[in-house]
């Protein structure tokens, strides 16, 4: 006699049983993604309201404003370049969009960052879940939102957030690209790509290393040739959309299809010049540091070099060979700044070009609270990856893109806002590698926790190495002077620009520099003259030293000494116009023909400066 068949249950009924034994983190997912996405919201919404109330609020520092004013004349209609662009130029353009459809004021553009702030700790959550599910995607979010450096980046109008956001695009859709039978996300990774490449140059490379990993990875997955092709296509058909308004531009007014700025060359020698002991950027004293005459600087002493007139583009090949006779002319130097910058790409040190977490945390006093940043998420995201990548084919290809990036900062140079786009593949391991250390502790697997735990050791000590000028804050000071100075605080000014001077760092050239005029302004020569005196011959600052020496000694009516210290400051930078004009104002009364040949090279000079910009430079 047979037993009588339990009666199943509704579908219904095991659908509800299912959600019911779901873990709480994953029934909830789609909540508590919102909820981490308000947090990031609020946390970057108040750190701006604190930023605002500081000095830093509406004043805009070098790149923000070469880019606020690129904006402007875009949104106006007055931009005409004339040569292969300058800078990256998607974020001048998405600025000049904002203006257009607002106004000229940069405080959108903070907005507009906070937006890309919030939205790359959505797509960090995306790359969280593809990794290990979304428990993982959503304390990869928390990370995010809560990473100090990521919530700097969002409230000030640099481009950094959307590098970082398109940098976690390009992430993702790597992942889906290696793992969807669609042909979507090969595209969208190619669109990604593209626009990464029009805000951060230096990311050209990636664009190589994703065509391998999508030909590699379909192939792995057992795709025919037919499939394998149309993804490879698709991802070049994005790319191509993405860069061709700028290719064809570039094409137009400078008759090269250019894919990167004019400036690479420039920027391959600052990173690798012997004569920097240092291994971050320094200025060079040929050219003045601002960011719009560096470049016309280095295309100037490039033509004195060659005595050939060169334009940028010529001139940023120019110097990429310059670099390259330096390494063979002395490779044991050149491979020990490689190590170094090497060491400094992952240090704990944030060293920046413009703010500093560290040091504007004395004013904005949100930055004083203890959220995450670099030091604790590079050693455990870091351990994660090495562990799965012998076993998980997605870690080696987002370690591929990830040492890739990161070598064309050891190849150029570091700065915190530079590497800030790496985070975006470190915070979803950092999340997946302390889940995973929870769960081998909870295992009883303390042989492979130890081993674990051994390398996150590891990495730990690597980023607090002692490396040279890893506290050097003395541009911080300055810049703090600066915007002092500019507000009308010159006591205060001076005190920060002492302190920097007393440091006596690479950038206290600056401070003494800036003392020095001050001093000489209010007649005190001899206290102008001690500040100058600091600045030593081999300085980036010799340069606007014997211009302000010059300026002394005019004003003591030794009008030859005057002359030579003018001809000295121009020995070393031939590009300042402003030291030329004076020179040739002294020998219009002293020298007319001299005065007569010297116009001809200051008419030479301008040659190279655009129509637009202001004949006054920065110091």
């Amino acid at each position: 006699m047979s037993r009588k068949a339990k009666p199943e249950k509704p579908k219904a009924a095991v659908r509800a049983s299912a959600v019911k034994r779901e873990p709480f983190v994953e029934r909830y997912a789609q909540p508590l993604l919102g909820l981490i996405l308000l947090l990031a919201l609020g946390l970057r919404v108040a750190a701006l309201m604190d930023l605002n109330q500081t000095i830093y609020g509406d004043f805009m520092l070098w790149d923000e404003r070469v880019y606020h004013e690129l904006a402007v004349r875009i949104a106006n209609g007055t931009y005409s370049g004339r040569g292969v662009y300058e800078f990256a130029p998607l974020f001048a353009y998405l600025m000049a969009g904002i203006y257009r459809l607002f106004s000229p004021d940069i405080f959108y553009i903070r907005l507009l960052n906070i937006l890309f702030g919030v939205l790359t700790c959505w797509v960090i959550y995306g790359i969280g879940a593809r990794l290990g599910g979304r428990k993982i995607g959503l304390l990869a979010c928390l990370l995010a939102a809560l990473y100090k450096p990521f919530i700097l980046y969002s409230i000030v109008p640099l481009k950094e957030a959307p590098a970082t956001l398109l940098f976690a695009l390009t992430a993702f859709m790597l992942l889906l690209a290696i793992e969807k039978k669609v042909l979507t996300p090969s595209g969208l990774l190619g669109l990604a790509m593209g626009l990464l490449l029009n805000v951060r140059p230096n990311a050209v490379i990636l664009i190589p290393v994703l065509m391998l990993l999508i030909v590699w990875n379909r192939y792995k997955n057992g795709d025919v040739p037919r499939t394998i092709t149309a993804h490879f296509g698709l991802y070049l058909l994005g790319l191509f959309i993405a860069v061709s308004p700028f290719l064809i531009r570039n094409y137009v007014v400078a008759g090269k299809f250019a894919v990167t700025t004019s400036q690479s060359g420039y920027n391959l020698y600052l990173g690798n010049n012997l004569a920097n002991p240092d291994p971050y950027y320094r200025p060079v004293p040929f050219a003045l540091p601002s960011p719009v005459e560096q470049g016309i600087h280095f295309t100037i002493e490039a033509s004195r070099r060659t005595g050939k007139t060169m334009i940028a583009t010529e001139a940023s090949d120019y110097w990429t060979q310059e670099t390259f006779r330096q390494a063979r002319a002395a490779p044991q130097a050149f491979a020990w700044k490689v190590v170094q910058k090497t060491f400094v790409l992952v240090n704990q040190f944030e060293a920046c070009d413009h703010y500093d977490i560290g040091f504007i945390s004395d004013f904005a006093r949100f930055f004083k609270l203890p959220l995450f940043s670099f030091w604790f998420v590079f050693p455990l995201g870091m351990a994660t990856i090495m562990f799965r990548l012998f076993h998980d084919r997605k870690a080696r290809a987002l370690a591929l893109i990830l040492a890739a990036y990161a070598a064309t900062l050891v190849i150029f140079f570091t700065s915190a806002r530079y590497r800030v786009p790496m985070l975006a593949i470190l915070i979803p391991y950092t999340a997946l590698g302390g889940v995973e250390l929870v769960e081998m502790l909870r295992r009883c697997h303390f042989r492979r926790a130890g081993l674990f735990a051994a390398v996150i050791l590891a990495f730990t000590v690597v980023e607090f190495l002692p490396i040279q000028a890893t506290d050097d804050r003395t541009a911080y000071f300055n810049t703090h002077a600066i915007i002092l100075n500019s507000r009308g605080y010159e006591n205060e000014a001076l005190s920060y620009w002492r302190q920097s001077s007393e440091m006596n760092r690479p950038f206290s050239a600056f401070a003494n520099l800036s003392l020095a005029q001050k001093y000489f302004q209010r007649g005190l020569i001899r206290e102008a003259n001690g500040y100058l005196d600091l600045i030593p011959e081999s300085s980036f600052a010799a340069a606007p030293k014997y211009d302000i020496k010059g300026d002394i000694l005019i004003r003591q009516q030794k009008t030859g000494e005057a002359i030579q210290a003018y001809e000295h400051s121009l020995a070393i930078n031939s590009g300042q116009r402003r030291t030329l004009s004076k020179l040739i104002q002294i020998y219009q009364k002293t020298d007319p023909r001299k005065a007569v040949a010297l116009e001809a090279q200051l008419k030479y000079i301008s040659g190279f400066y655009p129509v637009m910009q202001k004949t006054t430079e920065t110091k």
